[in-house]
């Protein structure tokens, strides 16, 4: 549900194009863009062609790290899915997130453009490359030269090809088919009501006293009930699943078709386009679509003191 996602490659490997091919615009922050916001372009002497070229500063490469990690960190606070856009070529680039990846709960997944991208054709995009996107060739060198030895990722982080990232922003539905039971407890139900959780059944909780007391049990899925519960104590604000060969989602809210769609059916497996979207989004009191694409049990319509018995 949180992901931030860190574009790796030299300069001339497509990340850009990447970006502008899957419409991820307004999800993505430029290491350039923000160095443009710093200083303007200068001059660099390229000895080998005798020519002047407009390029990208790189002094200021400090005051653009501390405004990145801010931006990358207020976004994670609000549970917004991020793509950074830079090289990330060594680990220690990727290990950078880390201590954010933690606090805020987050998968971070790494799109690997290196891959198919030779040394000799990064340098040859290079010089046909538009405007300030020019780079000195010693760096694109080093980089590959970096990328080739610092292979492998940090084993927390997930690698993804580019082709993965469609993939990655789905949500795919849990089968509880194997369970016997689904239940949910709304957040008014009594103590002296709860249920007794069995490893046979799976428990949605809406109820804070159930959620202190099982909320750790590997059954039991805590679900927000307002939008501060999912974005400061990172409860799901809802949940795909299949019971019975048929799919549900349960929410405190109605969710909006247009945030679930196009949803996927992959041998019998439903899959919902739902991330690019901020958590809290799903906790909003938006009309009620007059037909949902997904049968939903929402907290707005169950009775609160009772247990409800899905199927």
């Amino acid at each position: 549900m949180r992901k931030i996602f860190l574009l790796r490659g030299a300069p001339g490997s497509g990340k850009s194009s990447l970006i502008s091919r899957n419409h991820l615009q307004p999800y993505a922050i430029s290491r350039d863009a923000i160095r443009l916001l710093l200083a303007n372009l200068t001059f660099y002497h390229d000895q080998e062609t005798d020519t002047l070229h407009q390029v990208i500063r790189h002094s200021v490469s400090d005051e653009e790290e501390q405004i990145l990690d801010s931006l990358v960190e207020r976004k994670m606070q609000w549970g917004e899915t991020i793509i950074v856009d830079g090289t990330h070529i060594t680990p220690d680039k990727i290990e950078h997130f880390k201590p954010w990846v933690d606090k805020y709960r987050y998968d971070l997944f790494v799109i690997d453009l290196m891959y198919n991208n030779t040394l000799e054709g990064l340098l040859k995009r290079n010089k046909v490359r538009a405007q300030y996107d020019w780079v000195r060739p010693e760096i694109i060198t080093w980089m590959y030269n970096q990328y080739v030895e610092h292979r492998a990722v940090p084993d927390w982080a997930i690698e993804i090809s580019p082709l993965g990232i469609e993939r990655a922003l789905s949500q795919k539905e849990k089968n509880l088919d194997a369970f016997n039971h689904v239940i949910c407890v709304p957040n008014e139900v009594p103590e002296e009501d709860f249920p007794h959780v069995h490893i046979s059944n799976f428990y949605f909780s809406f109820n804070d006293k159930f959620t202190e007391k099982y909320g750790t049990y590997r059954n039991v899925v805590n679900l927000a009930k307002t939008e501060q519960e999912a974005i400061e104590q990172f409860k799901l604000p809802f949940f795909v699943f299949k019971f019975h060969h048929k799919h549900f989602l349960i929410s405190a809210k109605p969710i909006r078709n247009e945030m679930l769609d196009p949803i996927k059916k992959v041998k019998g497996t439903w899959i919902y386009t739902t991330g690019l979207y901020n958590v809290a989004d799903f906790l909003k009191d938006y009309p009620v679509n007059e037909q949902s694409h997904v049968h939903q049990f929402n907290l707005d319509h169950i009775d609160a003191k009772r247990l409800l018995y899905i199927w």
